[in-house]
């Protein structure tokens, strides 16, 4: 059965543009940028003749994985978060109105407004959606 959980990877469109983000705004600290082009990422991904980039980030007890495709669209995700199979990450901050500022100043794009939650189920907190640059849903949680 499960042992652990290991890490969380999206595809995306510029490897680059995720590095630099990722770690330019969200403080991530990155490995080196590896391709893979063995028999093995066809048989992995179900992609034929996968030809991969892959960088690997740490940072906030959390190992993110970020894949670009030689072959994939350069186009961004632009699902809303009610499309089944889209996804998102939660980061709790401590100022969500300066986080949301400094997100869009490095590259992130709105996708909700930041906003005051009131629940009879659990105490008030403040939660909005943006998107980084590659378009990744990013969830801002301010408890």
């Amino acid at each position: 059965m499960i042992t652990g959980f290991n890490h969380t990877s999206f595809t995306v469109a510029n490897l680059e543009r995720a590095v630099d983000f990722w770690c330019g705004a969200l403080g991530f600290e990155r490995a080196p940028i590896v391709e893979r082009n063995a028999a093995w990422v066809e048989k992995v991904t179900g992609v034929p003749g996968a030809r991969i980039r892959v960088v690997h980030l740490h940072g906030h007890g959390h190992h993110m994985e970020f894949i670009a495709y030689a072959d994939g669209s350069e186009a961004l995700a632009t699902a809303l978060p009610d499309r089944p199979g889209t996804g998102h990450v939660c980061l709790e901050v401590d100022d969500i109105d300066a986080t949301f500022a400094a997100l869009l100043a490095a590259g992130a794009m709105p996708l909700g407004e930041m906003t005051k939650v009131e629940s009879a189920d659990r105490p008030a907190f403040r939660a909005g959606y943006i998107r980084d640059p590659n378009g990744i849903i990013i969830e801002l949680l301010e408890i």
